[in-house]
């Protein structure tokens, strides 16, 4: 633990020269949004790069969107059942719960696996904010930035449509962008499983620590994302299927208030029940 102790630490403080070099050299003209923890590279360049992979094969792209449409429903069914027969479990038969936990570094998170963790969450969120960058291409929506984010100890991506471009979109067009990132992670966790049946006892163990975290954190994310919460993509995506009914808006804030209620009696009651669990 000491190890890993340092090596943080000395992360940390890398990242404070950087922030103060930054500022110094007046990285924000060329591109760069650096903040005490966090920093944006924006560049045409990445437009560019994102137009050249949706163009490839646009067709494609627009199938795999699709059948992220069509698997949203199931992955929001699967972690709505899972998250509803918990409680239903904390509330009758307590001994049957598992525990519901958010992921905090030093609590639920061991120092030892952190930096396979923050490692694997980056991957995570490049490929997913990829994804939505390609769907915009193939749909037809323009990319007002792409961006390659680096935090203290990880990274990622972050991609913002024109939010005209989005507004005129057609309802499936909105819907392929906004399922596809998870179905990004969805596909990544599903294609690590092979990797461990075939290859698990040969895998050097640290290897193995960021492919477990990456399965973890992809499949989390794929069903926890396409909830109908406000924020999330799946919450974006019930909003465009119901923004032309009448009573959409009520439905939208039901949904939202409805599952946020949801997991936080999971929460509460795996608090109480089993304290903090550390994975």
């Amino acid at each position: 633990m000491a190890d890993q102790t340092l090596t943080l630490t000395l992360l940390i403080a890398a990242w404070m020269a950087f922030y103060v070099a930054a500022k110094r050299l007046r990285l924000e003209e060329r591109g760069w949004d650096v903040q005490p923890f966090y920093a944006l590279y924006k560049s045409t360049r990445l437009n560019k790069l994102i137009g050249r992979i949706g163009g490839w094969r646009p067709s494609a792209w627009r199938v795999l969107g699709n059948v992220g449409v069509a698997a949203s429903v199931g992955q929001a069914s699967f972690i709505t059942f899972i998250l509803a027969r918990n409680l239903w479990s904390f509330v009758f038969k307590p001994e049957q719960a598992s525990p519901v936990q958010p992921l905090i570094p030093g609590v639920t998170i061991s120092v030892g696996s952190l930096p396979w963790f923050l490692l694997a969450a980056g991957v995570v969120i490049l490929t997913h904010e990829l994804g939505h960058g390609l769907m915009c291409v193939v749909e037809g929506i323009p990319v007002k930035s792409a961006a390659v984010m680096f935090a203290v100890v990880t990274f990622g991506g972050a991609v913002e449509p024109d939010e005209e471009g989005m507004e005129g979109a057609s309802t499936m067009s909105k819907m392929r962008v906004f399922a596809i990132g998870s179905m990004i992670n969805l596909l990544t966790g599903l294609l690590i499983i092979p990797v461990f049946i075939v290859l698990g006892g040969a895998l050097p163990t640290q290897l193995l620590i960021f492919l477990n975290w990456l399965y973890f954190i992809s499949i989390n994310l794929a069903m926890m994302n396409m909830l109908p919460i406000g924020p999330l993509d799946g919450g974006q995506m019930w909003r465009a299927f119901t923004a032309g009914l009448k009573g959409g808006r009520t439905l939208q804030m039901a949904a939202t208030y409805g599952f946020v209620a949801l997991i936080l009696m999971n929460l509460g009651l795996s608090l109480v029940t089993f304290g903090w669990v550390p994975i």
